[in-house]
């Protein structure tokens, strides 16, 4: 009786993690295809990079929906083997997570400087390109930053002097002409890229305290599946 009611409470603690992987999963898929959306022509200007990261983003969220579901699937069930199996996909979507976090900590410079480098080749297609033009003006309007860097890096395209009219904090026709002599107080100074890389340091305690929670809730989850496991063998060995 009372290892009836531990394998009863050990389901039901794995129905609510399943829970919460299962909202993460919605979630994901939420921000990814919204991402996707909303953000299409923002894509256009660095697409080596950002394009299929809103996939993936979307792609993530349909494995870990799945998973959860599963993952009830072999609770309620009892099966020993579907058990087993999500432990086992859990171990490795875990240290798949923990991969990518380091590599991203550790290569976190080299990602700064290729999404620079992609950036300003980028701009060097402004003027000869329609869907880049309209792709960065859409870029610089909505962070209200100019260049890659700073705005200065126009002046090393085909805009000698000039930068876009989006790059202006108050848009105006030809506002961003010949800047050095009419003067900067109506230009947004900070890069693009520089302007993101500060937003992400800027909630870097909110990024890391939301891996580390998902982490945390993946270790619980494992731990208290091997305890269902054993649970599981001992139920069917007084069966027996």
């Amino acid at each position: 009786m009372v290892k009836s009611r531990q394998l009863l409470w050990i389901k039901l603690f794995l129905c609510l993690l399943n829970s919460v992987f299962w909202i993460s999963g919605i979630v994901l898929m939420c921000v990814g295809g919204s991402v996707q959306l909303n953000f299409y022509d923002v894509s256009v200007v660095v697409k080596e990079i950002s394009s299929g990261a809103p996939t993936v983003l979307f792609a993530t969220g349909i494995l870990i929906f799945f998973l959860s579901l599963f993952g009830c699937m072999a609770v309620l069930l009892e099966s020993k083997i579907m058990v087993q199996l999500f432990t086992v996909l859990m171990i490795i979507m875990f240290f798949v997570e923990v991969g990518v976090g380091i590599s991203a900590y550790v290569y976190r410079g080299l990602v700064h400087n290729t999404v620079v480098n992609l950036f300003l080749k980028t701009m060097q297609k402004y003027s000869t390109e329609p869907e880049i033009k309209s792709s960065m003006d859409h870029l610089q309007e909505m962070l209200d930053c100019c260049g890659a860097t700073d705005f200065t890096d126009w002046f090393n395209t085909s805009l000698v002097n000039v930068v876009p009219d989006s790059c202006c904090i108050e848009m105006k026709y030809n506002c961003g002409f010949d800047v050095e002599v009419s003067g900067q107080k109506n230009i947004n100074m900070q890069g693009c890229v520089v302007k993101l890389q500060n937003w992400i340091q800027d909630h870097h305690l909110l990024i890391g305290g939301v891996g580390v929670g998902l982490g945390i809730t993946h270790i619980v989850g494992m731990t208290v599946c091997c305890i269902l496991l054993h649970q599981l063998k001992e139920e069917y060995e007084g069966m027996r």
